[in-house]
C-alpha cells in the first residue's frame, strides 16, 4: 500500500471539534464519530463474557503465540486499510467495559449517581428506549458542561478505561521484552507496565495508589494472566462512569489466537463497590502492520495528548445546557 492511499488520521480531539462545530448534540450521544458499534437488540450484554467468535484473520503465516508485540486496534479498516474484523467489535455501547455487571453495594451504588458521564444515549431519547435491555450507566448521557467525566478536565483515566478506549480510533502499541510489557495507548498519550520478571504484588497499603495500579503477569499455557491492584479510586472503569476502588484487583487473560488478532477478557474483583466479580465482554483488536501506521513519513502511534487549553477551546463552541445562562444571569 502506498503512502497516498492511507486516509489521512484524525486525533481524538480533532474528532471531538469536528462534532462540536458540525453538530453539536452529538456531544449527547457519542463524543467519537469514530466509535460507532453494532447494538445486540434482545441480547444481553452478559452472553458476550469469554464469548469464542470465529476469527476472521486469513493470514495463515506461522507465529509466536507469547509475543504481543506491535500496533494494535479494534477497528483495523477505519485508519489502517486492514481487512474488517467483526469479532473486533463490541456487541453494545462502544467505550465500554461491558459483560455481566454485578449489582452495586451501597456505597457502589451511591458513587455511580455521583458519575455523570457523556458517552451513552439521552435518557428518554429514541436510541435509549430502544435500548431498555442494557444497563441504565448505558442510558444516562449529559452535556458536557454538566459532567463531571475526569476525561472532561484532561485527568487521567485510569488503567480499565484505557483499555477500552483503545478501540475504534485509538489503537495500542505493545512493547515486549524478558522481564516487562508496556502497553501504550495513543489517547492521552499514557503507558502501563505489566512485569513478568516473577515478583510479588506489593501490599497495597504500604504503596501510593496507582491510576494504572500494579500490575504482574505470568503465561498459563498460551495464556498471559496480568493481575493489578493498588488503584486510584479517582479514575472509572469506563466511559460511562462506573466506579472503581482502591481494593479492585482486576485479572485480565491475553491470547492471540492468531498472526493478526489478540483477544481479552477482564475480571474486576472489587466488594467494596460490587457485591460479586465482574466479568467483561470479550475484547478483541487487529494487528496494524508499521508501514500502515505511518503519517507524513513517520509510522507508530499518534502522540494525542489531553491538553487543558485545547479541552476548553473546543467545550466553548457547545452550546450552554439548559438553565446555565438563567443562572449566571441571575448572579
Amino acid at each position: 500500500m502506498t503512502k497516498d492511499a492511507r486516509l489521512p488520521r484524525f486525533s481524538t480531539y480533532a474528532m471531538k471539534a469536528l462534532a462540536l462545530t458540525a453538530v453539536p448534540t452529538l456531544l449527547l450521544v457519542q463524543s467519537s464519530l469514530a466509535q460507532q458499534r453494532p447494538v445486540a437488540p434482545g441480547a444481553p450484554l452478559k452472553d458476550f463474557v469469554n464469548k469464542q467468535y470465529p476469527v476472521s484473520d486469513t493470514d495463515t503465516r506461522p507465529y509466536d503465540k507469547h509475543d504481543f508485540n506491535g500496533i494494535w486496534v479494534r477497528n483495523p479498516s477505519a485508519q489502517f486499510h486492514q481487512p474488517e474484523c467483526p469479532e473486533c467489535r463490541d456487541p453494545g455501547p462502544g467505550y465500554g467495559y461491558l459483560g455481566d455487571l454485578p449489582p452495586f453495594t451501597a456505597e457502589g451504588q451511591k458513587r455511580f449517581e455521583a458519575n455523570r458521564p457523556t458517552k451513552g444515549s439521552v435518557p428518554g431519547s429514541p436510541q435509549a428506549k430502544a435500548r431498555m435491555n442494557w444497563d441504565v450507566g448505558y442510558r444516562r448521557a449529559v452535556q458536557s458542561s454538566l459532567s463531571n467525566d475526569p476525561e472532561e478536565r484532561c485527568e487521567p483515566l485510569g488503567l480499565t478505561r484505557l483499555v477500552t478506549f483503545s478501540g475504534g480510533n485509538p489503537p495500542m502499541q505493545v512493547v515486549q521484552t524478558g522481564e516487562i510489557i508496556i502497553q501504550r495507548f495513543e489517547w492521552f498519550w499514557d503507558n502501563r507496565e505489566i512485569w513478568t520478571d516473577g515478583r510479588e504484588l506489593p501490599n497495597v497499603d504500604d504503596y501510593l495508589p496507582r491510576f494504572n495500579g500494579y500490575s504482574v503477569g505470568k503465561w498459563e499455557g498460551d495464556t498471559l494472566v496480568v493481575t493489578t491492584v493498588g488503584f486510584d479510586d479517582r479514575a472509572w472503569v469506563d466511559a460511562f462512569g462506573y466506579p472503581i476502588s482502591d481494593k479492585a484487583v482486576l485479572e485480565e487473560r491475553y491470547t492471540r489466537p492468531s498472526h493478526n488478532r489478540m483477544r481479552l477478557d477482564m475480571t474486576l474483583t472489587d466488594p467494596k463497590l460490587y457485591t460479586r466479580p465482574w466479568h467483561s465482554s470479550t475484547k478483541v483488536w487487529g494487528l496494524v502492520p508499521k508501514k500502515d501506521a505511518e503519517v507524513a513519513g513517520w509510522a507508530g502511534i499518534v502522540e494525542d495528548r489531553c491538553v487543558p487549553a485545547d479541552n476548553s477551546h473546543f467545550r466553548s463552541f457547545e452550546p450552554e445546557a439548559a438553565g446555565q445562562k438563567s443562572a449566571a444571569a441571575g448572579k
